[in-house]
């Protein structure tokens, strides 16, 4: 080889070699680095509960409609006596004088015998060989057998301070239902529990290991109950929970370190003072982060409203990054997950706004009345002093009629209200069905008003349901 060709040889190696070291030194935002793992924190996020209570003390009262489902009643008192203390461990069970009564009555429990059906299912089978002699494959159709699975527990769950105010009510539904392939004992698909459709299930970012097999008759009881607890918990105590979330790499890393040790207030600071990243499919990870750190943010404040200002703002920044780079899928599980945490607290305003609508005149109307002034026993200097009565004093004059107290009467308007603040059915029925007074205007007019306002035909028929039991001593109201 001659020499001048050995040397261009030598030298486009040299630099082939220099482009690859450059080209590794280069590294570009993201959720990975070369040869390296994902990087992962866990954020610690406080669910607030739907009650106001700052007692100590609670008792937990289960009783059974039916007598059959009473060994399930002391179960499910056990279980949520000891999942309340667990979740606040400075609330105590008392049965004696508790600040805090929680009543739950099993209005309904059913595990009906499993169901046996069979469905065909397409699968590729070998066919015939053709005349050339080679076997081709052809969709058939097979019929496989399956068996249902199904369960429901419901529960009419209350929260009553000492006082025997309703602080908070609804219905408490666990429902369970799934399909087995008979020869496998495999699931068939994903219904069931383990959804995170209810805002109040303490089921969010929770991994779970669900046995593959059909639950047996005392599992799929266990199972309910617990779905069951996992409901009423949250409305009575703050719970906290655990989520796994990833950071964005690259140039962001030195930033990270303060995000790995909770300053979440100067990594913030850090991410929105960097100067954004020339390319804007780079940038987006800046933008992920930030949102990170008002998600951050908002588990960690005790306000209500600056959690949901924070909430917002990672909303917007998260929002940002996938305008700016919408292929990175791990864009999408935040924006649900901050969804989720906002339907939350959407809910958990609403259920409030609903008990100070119906409740609201409650606590006014139970103060004792104004104690009138004594009179002064010395009389004025030119009043004359009154004479003895006489020996047959006229009759006193029967004394008047003391004004009833106010009682808050629960009328088409209020019901219209808790419609259009999003206020849960159960929550709507169970208000109507607790209220001391009603007066529903359930007339042709009536009834196009309140469907016109959104409510369902659900509460139409607890309306007309209350409407048909007597108020409690209270003289009916017009409809304001």
């Amino acid at each position: 080889m001659p020499r001048a060709l050995r040397t261009h040889r030598f030298r486009s190696i040299i630099a082939l070699a220099l482009c690859f070291l450059f080209a590794r030194g280069i590294v570009a935002q993201g959720f990975e680095k070369a040869g390296m793992l994902k990087k992962k924190i866990i954020l610690h996020r406080k669910l607030p509960a739907v009650i106001h209570f700052t007692g100590t003390t609670f008792q937990v009262k289960v009783t059974a409609r039916d007598p059959k489902n009473a060994d399930l009643a002391v179960v499910l008192k056990d279980r949520l006596e000891t999942e309340i203390s667990k979740s606040n461990p400075h609330l105590q069970a008392d049965e004696k004088s508790p600040e805090l009564v929680i009543n739950c009555i099993v209005t309904g429990f059913d595990m009906p015998p499993e169901e046996h059906y069979s469905k065909n299912v397409t699968v590729m089978a070998k066919g015939a060989p053709n005349a050339q002699g080679k076997t081709q494959t052809k969709a058939v159709d097979v019929p496989v057998a399956y068996k249902k699975i199904k369960g429901s527990l419901d529960i009419s769950y209350e929260a009553r301070d000492r006082n025997h105010h309703t602080l908070d009510a609804t219905n408490v539904p666990a429902k369970y239902s799934e399909d087995f392939e008979v020869a496998t004992n495999l699931p068939a698909n994903k219904s069931g529990l383990g959804k995170m459709e209810d805002p109040f299930k303490r089921l969010f970012g929770k991994k779970t290991e669900e046995p593959s097999g059909p639950p047996s008759p005392s599992e799929l009881k266990d199972k309910l109950i617990n779905d069951a607890i996992e409901q009423i918990v949250p409305r009575i105590t703050t719970t906290n929970e655990t989520i796994e979330v990833l950071l964005a790499r690259g140039k962001l890393d030195e930033a990270n370190k303060s995000a790995e040790g909770g300053l979440w207030t100067h990594y913030l600071e850090q991410l929105e003072q960097m100067t954004p990243f020339p390319k804007t499919k780079d940038d987006a990870y800046r933008l992920y982060n930030i949102g990170v750190a008002y998600e951050a943010l908002a588990y960690q404040s005790e306000s209500e409203d600056a959690a949901r200002k924070s909430l917002q703002e990672a909303a917007i920044n998260y929002g940002k990054a996938v305008d700016a780079k919408p292929d990175e899928k791990n864009f999408i599980e935040p924006q649900k997950r901050i969804e989720t945490a906002m339907s939350y607290l959407r809910k958990l305003e609403a259920e409030r706004k609903a008990f100070e609508a119906a409740n609201g005149q409650r606590a006014r109307s139970d103060a004792p009345p104004p104690v009138p002034p004594a009179p002064d026993p010395t009389p004025p200097a030119n009043k004359p002093i009154d004479k003895p009565k006489s020996p047959n004093p006229q009759p006193k004059p029967a004394p008047k009629p003391q004004p009833q107290k106010p009682v808050d009467v629960l009328t088409n308007d209020k019901v219209i209200k808790m419609s259009k603040e999003h206020v849960d059915e159960a929550t709507i029925i169970a208000t109507i069905h607790d209220a001391a007074a009603v007066d529903f205007d359930l007339s042709v007019d009536g009834n196009i008003a309140l469907t016109h306002g959104g409510v369902s035909s659900n509460v139409l028929a607890a309306m007309r349901a209350r409407a048909k039991q007597p108020n409690r001593g209270v003289p009916k109201a017009g409809n304001n």
